[in-house]
């Protein structure tokens, strides 16, 4: 499944509508609420409106106008249940209710608990309308009816922050939706020994939404070899261009490419969003560990991991969804805790767009893969990771939960290459410093691989932890 726009309903609430104040101005700031919806649609939102009409056409000229849409306010019974139902036929992924004043809050109550969808509160923090008295009393009144999945948004629409912060929920909540309607290709079972990572599919349901396709790794290699020698060469030509390596179309690098068709093949088939291979042992032994076919299925933006890692194909297809920057899993091989650096490996895979430029060269990019755990010919990515923004990330999961491991922070390029100390010096590797706690980054690891974004994305996933009742656990 691909990102997309975020899909809000948004409403306009008052029990003051065409009320004028002791000055003789309209009272509900309607034109700042045409400004919030502006801004929402200029952060790319895609809004369902009350009888599909906006509050002010055409130029809004102050916070409060006269000439708003009088007839879209969500001021009585009748309209709140209208617009329950439109939201609710509409599958939005959050509802934005903007207070413009204040408000007789339990009317909103029962309408909002038909739709069932996160709810964020906006008001202002101008005098005018006295809308933030209506923004309280309806999280109140939430509250006590016990609605979970509430935010509270104080501030114009002209402010970044406000508008940060609005979006950080909404595309939240727009994973979430996401999240409810995947499927996760698991092709083989735990790999290495890592009981730490595994699905249970009724908890995958419950707390995530996600279900699950159980396949079989060498199902990959069996279909691998339906492909012709055509259909080869022209992903081979697609791998020489992106990477700008000379290696041959040996064995090894035509294999990967067979589990690259096969895999893709399968993913079409079963309609998968995402997956993860068990590559250690079956097809380390049998076939290929498919290192340069993964790569190039993330350069492509599918999310795929690897090593039988279901949790952390969860937290790369989260990762996936809130951004297109590159993703890495990677075995935390050492952090150095007073200068909260991070330094990772992974045994083959890379996503191409993370290779850093000087890495590109054409007879090393890729080269035979260690032979640790490995009894047929094998490629690896030969790079360091470029800089860039960092988020690192992790669902842990609990003997009564799950918890979220995040940490930003940036990817480095150090002065000296750390992979022969490591004793693997061409494998894919990276350096992340850390920007919080390092100390409490080591205590909350509970499994080798840790996975980067190349972006800052933390809020974003801070945000969706309180949606799916996860607890952040924030270095």
């Amino acid at each position: 499944m691909n990102r997309r726009k975020p899909k809000i309903g948004f409403m306009v609430a008052t029990s003051h509508n065409r009320t004028t104040d002791e000055l003789g101005r309209p009272f509900p700031v309607m034109g700042m609420a045409e400004m919030a919806l502006r801004a929402l649609e200029r952060q790319g939102c895609q809004a369902v409106l009350y009888k599909g009409k906006r509050i002010v056409d055409g130029e809004v000229k102050g916070i409060q106008v006269p000439n708003y849409n009088a007839d879209v306010v969500i001021d009585n019974r009748r309209s709140a249940m209208e617009v329950a139902e439109l939201f609710r036929r509409e599958d939005v992924d959050a509802v934005v209710i903007f207070a413009t004043s204040f408000l007789w809050a339990n009317m909103y109550v029962q309408p909002l608990k038909i739709i069932g969808k996160p709810i964020l509160i906006w008001a202002g923090d101008r005098l005018e309308g006295c809308e933030a008295i209506g923004a309280w009393a309806l999280k109140g009144a939430l509250e006590v009816a016990g609605f979970k999945h509430i935010k509270t948004i104080y501030g114009t629409p002209d402010n970044p922050k406000v508008i940060r912060e609005a979006m950080n929920f909404i595309e939240a909540s727009r994973v979430k939706q996401q999240l409810s309607r995947s499927l996760y290709g698991r092709f083989g079972s735990m790999a290495l020994g890592g009981l730490s990572a595994l699905m249970d599919d009724a908890d995958w349901i419950r707390k995530f939404g996600v279900a699950a396709e159980h396949l079989e790794s060498l199902t990959l290699a069996t279909m691998a070899e339906k492909f012709s020698k055509e259909e080869i060469k022209e992903v081979y030509e697609k791998i020489r261009k992106l990477t700008k390596t000379s290696y041959p179309l040996d064995q090894a690098m035509e294999r990967n490419i067979r589990i690259y068709l096969a895999h893709r093949k399968l993913i079409e088939k079963y309609n998968l969003d995402f997956t993860v291979i068990k590559c250690f042992f079956e097809l380390s032994e049998n076939y290929v560990p498919p290192c340069i076919a993964q790569s190039l299925l993330l350069e492509e933006g599918f999310v795929t991991s690897c090593t039988g890692d279901d949790l952390g194909a969860l937290t790369m297809y989260i990762m996936r969804l809130f951004s297109d920057a590159p993703i890495l899993q990677a075995d935390v091989e050492q952090i150095v805790v007073d200068k909260k650096l991070v330094r990772l490996a992974t045994c083959g895979a890379m996503q191409f767009s993370l290779i850093r430029e000087k890495d590109k060269i054409p007879e090393e990019v890729i080269v035979k893969g260690p032979e640790l755990e490995r009894t047929v010919p094998s490629l690896s990515i030969n790079a360091i990771a470029k800089a860039g923004p960092a988020t690192c990330a992790r669902i842990i999961k609990f003997s009564d939960g799950y918890k979220m491991l995040i940490a930003p922070g940036e990817i480095i390029e150090e002065d000296k290459d750390f992979r022969p100390d490591l004793g693997w010096p061409k494998i894919p590797a990276a350096t992340v410093k850390l920007a919080g706690d390092a100390s409490k980054f080591v205590e909350n690891l509970l499994h080798q691989y840790i996975i980067v974004c190349q972006d800052d994305i933390a809020d974003k996933l801070i945000e969706l932890c309180k949606l799916l009742d996860i607890e952040p656990i924030i270095c």
